[in-house]
């Protein structure tokens, strides 16, 4: 993840000069110590994806890979994962039907996750190995589908779609 620690960089030093002008105006400890542990937290949180991998904080693009990688266009079972959880977390504070509930939601759209990660799976081998996207492994080549003869044996579609008589 290049450049992925410079955002918490950056965040923990507005949180620094926010801590700055609070101490000045407020005075309460407990409000600079609030600040001073936020900071102090991002701080780690940059230092530690810095220590896992030191192209966190270098700038520019990633180099270029060579190998394909599945872009997502949305995942309605993430979302719902997200919406459980709270759902859950409310329920802590005001009702235990809420933690039921959420609870009931977040196995099913976990199980919904594992399908979505499966195809995803799906497609990347499928990708790898060149097979066509939505395409049946046992088509001929250029995607077509082997046509049934009535002597039992297969005949490759033709694209002209006749005989020529």
């Amino acid at each position: 993840m290049r450049g992925g620690a410079l955002p918490l960089l950056a965040w923990a030093t507005l949180l620094v000069v926010l801590l700055a002008l609070n101490w000045v105006w407020e005075g309460r400890g407990i409000h600079v110590a609030q600040f001073a542990a936020a900071a102090l937290t991002i701080y780690a949180a940059a230092g530690l994806l810095w220590l896992a991998r030191h192209e966190a904080v270098r700038r520019g693009p990633p180099p270029a890979a060579c190998e394909p990688e599945a872009i997502p266009e949305g995942s309605a079972a993430a979302v719902i994962v997200g919406l459980s959880l709270g759902c859950i977390l409310f329920g802590l504070a005001w009702a235990s039907f809420l933690i039921w509930f959420g609870a009931a939601v977040l196995v099913a759209s976990l199980g919904r996750l594992v399908i979505e990660l499966r195809a995803e799976h799906d497609s990347r081998r499928r990708s790898a190995r060149g097979v066509i996207a939505g395409a049946d492994e046992d088509e001929g080549p250029g995607g077509r589908r082997p046509v049934p003869t009535l002597g039992g044996q297969d005949a490759p579609t033709s694209a002209g779609g006749g005989s020529g008589t």
